[in-house]
């Protein structure tokens, strides 16, 4: 993680859906979909953890980034881009929501606007 921490995401899904956000902080797309993708981590803070995951930016720019779009969720750096190959990422922006239990249960290459819908009926489900 940016902070010096590590974040173990297989114990964070045992207890709790995950939102994988994939970015560059060079994405223009990226930012543009930021906000609405700070606002659902905000809703949903105490029932679903948001990860940004970054490859080749770097920690100052990722910051930078991160400032400027108001993300409070944990961020970090895949520097050996395994996380991304692991979930095919091509290319960001790419979203992946995970179940608890760690089920993929849908990703988004190019990112969504319809994130928020797709959480809500996940979790209504």
């Amino acid at each position: 993680m940016l902070d010096g921490s590590t974040l173990d995401l297989s114990a964070q899904w045992e207890n709790r859906p995950v939102v994988l956000v994939f970015f560059e902080s060079w994405c223009e797309l990226c930012a543009q979909q930021q906000p609405d993708i700070t606002a659902l981590s905000e809703e949903y803070r105490d029932t679903v953890l948001f990860v940004g995951v970054g490859h080749e930016s770097s920690s100052e720019d990722t910051t930078k980034f991160m400032r400027g779009h108001d993300i409070d969720y944990p961020v970090g750096l895949d520097a050996g881009g395994e996380i991304w190959r692991r979930y095919r990422v091509a290319e960001p922006p790419l979203i992946a929501l995970i179940s608890k239990g760690g089920r993929l249960v849908r990703g988004w290459p190019g990112g969504t606007s319809e994130l928020g819908k797709q959480i809500r009926q996940f979790l209504v489900s």
